[in-house]
């Protein structure tokens, strides 16, 4: 099953992107854009949907530092999110998103986007050597 990160500040989005899409894909989920990167140097994971407003770190920041972890810089990225100005859409078009809902979205909307994303993808999420997730885990 395809492994998908929502990442959105808010507690309402994360349980309905979840609720939407549990039936067909292993969902995470992330309050922040820090959060985001720790999931992402544990799991492997297919696509990201990433709100853009956020605070502390916002979405477009969260994918720059994305783009500058070797392992997975490659990740796919979709953003979701309530702004859709032109100045928005570059910023998020200049860190390589493969897509753009504008939110609200509708679930079926978001469905059918994921399915058409998978169907033309040729990325692999990395292996996560489950040796290093115990080593990371007992020196914290």
């Amino acid at each position: 099953m395809k492994k998908v990160l929502v990442v959105d500040d808010t507690k309402a989005i994360l349980k309905m992107a979840k609720f939407v899409l549990n039936d067909k894909y292993d969902v995470y989920l992330s309050n922040s854009g820090e959060l985001a990167l720790e999931i992402l140097k544990r799991k492997p994971i297919d696509i990201v949907l990433m709100d853009v407003d956020m605070p502390d770190m916002d979405g477009v920041e969260t994918v720059q530092q994305i783009r500058e972890m070797e392992d997975i810089k490659e990740i796919p990225v979709m953003f979701f999110t309530a702004m859709s100005s032109k100045d928005i859409v570059e910023r998020c078009m200049a860190v390589g998103m493969v897509d753009y809902i504008v939110k609200p979205y509708k679930p079926e909307e978001l469905l059918d986007r994921l399915e058409k994303f998978f169907v033309k993808t040729t990325y692999t999420p990395p292996e996560i050597s489950v040796v290093e997730e115990a080593e990371e885990e007992s020196n914290e």
